[in-house]
């Protein structure tokens, strides 16, 4: 009995061997491109799905061992706190629990990470299944580098057709690892990895066969040359939409201020961005965007997971560097450190988090101060129930998240194939796999309201397409009244909503001021958006309302300035309004700052005489300069129904502020 429990016991330890080595390994190669996100989303579910079989094998181990063992590293505390503060921030800051806790880099994440961290110290030794997961690493790199010079080169468009639906394997910057960025921050850290392995293996005078050193010499080459090709490509033409450091210093203090202790929530950085958003970045290329991450590592952590979490990397920061002189893995040190330095000035990404973990694993396996150990039938027992409780719900769970994303991707190709009800009831099953992500619910409802719009296009309409635009309108407005439900702080949510409401004034009564009262509710949560005050000014304006017109596109270029489209609008309005000196000094502002030569220019140059030949004495244009921009009126209302159709009181938005 005792030499069959000796047996499995042994087999599970390969298990955990093998399925380690092959995790490092895939980890950065792996990608599926049939969900709507093919690097980062699923990376993070193969480390989740693999972390959760590996716990399990692990505690069975003890099971059969009747004993547990928990080597200690000094290491140990600040990992756990770190994971620890993701959990409080989780569930005391967070608006969606479940999109924190699945989404890559989330709560989830970490908390897999963890397990992976304390699964290889208390597994492997640094020698023998520690260089088996840093050859793996290695491995991993020197084929990414590999395929950045094979796409570099051109191999991809010569081999893969155009319009094969393979387009993305045409692009000279596609790599598995998931862009140039993420490939340069990894490549970065082998190249790091195994240039310190070099040293420290010639400074102890181990220089192994010449094999061994054709192999160094060989991997050194390709992941400099993959490293080089990609810095390359970020410098020339690719380069990383990033935000500026200043935007993320004062969006951190920001959310600092209002959630001092656990932030906004692991997956609400963009809330705390569109709040916090210093009006400086509308001047920038950047002013349109919404960041879901800050400039840095440091300024995400304070600004989602709060002082507790800032503190509790600091502290690991802090443990390895105390750890200087006490380890023989010069290799996994002078990466750890390069890796704390580059989140200095970039966000981190899934593999970059990934490879901390383990490198940061391996070292403190190397650092071993104290093993506890426990001779027991009966814990081991209780210990491998509550894992395998705990697995099996969460492997359940990230289920039918995936499940939920191969529908939602599904979807997505019927849209684009123009097949409306295949889409429609893509999405359906998607919501219905997955219920809890508001980006499911928006598209549902463009979904809803694009059915409805088709059917609304019929000349003669019958009681039944009525019925059918009817329901599909109460549908649309149900799933983004969700969606805002999902995600209440989030302004793009609203700005949905009040989209949707925007396209029913005509068709629904009471539309017009639900319109206005969502459009509020985005601004509340997004006041420096010079285009959401550009839109409810254009609300206003089908309105005929002239003064909120006004007011709200004065709004929108006192915070962009040279937003052209604003004066444009604003320009309009004082024309309607009869403010003919207003109107000539906006639409020349318009003139100052399209290119000359434009359609833009034409028309805002034959648009300004005529408001000139309104004026009682003629005014000089001023100097053109500026950059292209496309002109729009602000729109008016869509002709809608007759009669309109009364929607019941619960499709009015709940605003609360």
């Amino acid at each position: 009995m005792l030499d069959k429990q000796s047996f499995s016991s042994n087999k599970l330890n390969k298990i955990l061997n093998w399925g380690l080595v092959v995790l490092v390994f895939l980890l950065p190669l792996f990608f599926l491109p049939i969900t709507t996100e093919f690097y980062e989303f699923n990376k993070n579910i193969l480390l989740l799905i693999a972390c959760g079989l590996l716990l399990m094998a692990w505690a069975l181990r003890m099971v059969l061992e009747k004993r547990v063992i928990f080597r200690r590293t000094p290491f140990d505390l600040p990992v756990l706190l770190f994971a620890i503060s993701y959990l409080l921030s989780t569930i005391f800051a967070s608006a969606n629990k479940v999109e924190a806790l699945t989404m890559p880099g989330g709560t989830g994440t970490i908390l897999a990470l963890t397990v992976l961290y304390f699964i290889i110290t208390n597994h492997l030794h640094p020698g023998g299944g520690g260089i088996r997961l840093l050859n793996s690493l290695l491995a991993s790199a020197v084929i990414l580098s590999l395929f950045a010079i094979y796409q570099f080169i051109g191999l991809g468009e010569a081999f893969v057709p155009a319009g094969a639906g393979l387009d993305w394997l045409r692009l000279k910057t596609f790599s598995p690892a998931g862009g140039p960025l993420v490939l340069a921050t990894f490549l970065a850290v082998s190249l790091a990895l195994v240039l310190a392995r070099i040293y420290a293996d010639w400074k102890a005078d181990r220089r192994g066969s010449s094999t061994v050193l054709l192999l160094y010499c060989l991997t050194v080459l390709l992941i400099s040359t993959g490293l080089g090709l990609t810095v390359y490509q970020l410098l020339t033409t690719a380069h990383p939409v990033l935000l500026p450091q200043t935007a993320g210093w004062v969006i951190a203090l920001e959310a600092f201020k209002r959630f001092p202790f656990f932030g906004v929530g692991p997956e609400n950085f963009i809330s705390a961005f569109t709040t916090g958003k210093p009006i400086e970045l509308n001047l920038s290329q950047f002013w349109a965007l919404r960041f879901g991450v800050s400039s840095n590592f440091y300024f995400h952590l304070l600004t989602t997971v709060g002082i507790l979490g800032l503190g509790a990397w600091l502290f690991l920061v802090w443990k390895v560097i105390k750890a200087a002189n006490k380890h023989e893995l010069l290799g996994c040190y002078v990466a750890i450190l390069l890796i704390f330095a580059i989140l200095i000035f970039l966000p981190a990404n899934f593999l970059l988090l990934t490879t901390f973990y383990l490198l940061l694993a391996l070292l403190g396996a190397s650092l071993t101060t104290s093993e506890i150990k426990e001779e027991s039938k009966i814990l081991p027992q209780i210990i491998f129930i509550i894992v395998l409780l705990v697995v099996g719900i969460s492997l359940y769970g990230v289920g039918r998240v995936f499940a939920a994303e191969l529908f939602f991707k599904q979807s997505f190709d019927a849209a684009a194939q123009n097949k409306g009800t295949e889409t429609y009831n893509l999405q359906i099953k998607t919501i219905q796999t997955n219920p809890y992500y508001d980006i499911y619910r928006i598209a549902y409802s463009q979904t809803n309201l694009a059915l409805a719009n088709a059917i609304a296009q019929k000349k003669d309409l019958a009681d039944q397409d009525r019925q059918n635009i009817s329901q599909l309108v109460q549908q649309a407005i149900r799933e983004a009244k969700v969606a805002v439900a999902l995600g209440q702080t989030k302004a793009s949510n609203w700005e949905n909503l009040a989209n949707l409401y925007r396209n029913l004034i005509n068709f629904a009564q009471g539309a017009d001021q639900w319109t206005i009262a969502a459009y509020n509710q985005a601004v509340f949560l997004d006041p420096a958006n010079p285009i959401l005050r550009l839109n409810l000014g254009g609300v206003y304006y089908s309105l005929l309302n002239w003064d909120e017109a006004i007011r709200q596109f004065t709004i929108a270029v006192n915070l962009k300035p040279d937003f052209a489209n604003g004066h444009y609008n604003l320009a309009s309005a004082y024309r309607e309004k009869e403010m003919i000196a207003e109107a000539v000094r906006e639409m020349e502002q318009v003139q100052a700052l399209v290119a000359v030569g434009t359609n833009d220019y034409q028309k805002t140059s034959q648009e300004l005489d005529d408001l000139r030949a309104k004026l009682p004495k003629e005014e000089k244009p001023a100097s053109p300069s500026g950059t292209p921009e496309t002109l729009a009126p602000p729109a008016t209302a869509p002709a809608g129904l007759k009669p309109p159709l009364t929607l019941p009181k619960e499709a009015s938005p709940s605003v609360k502020q």
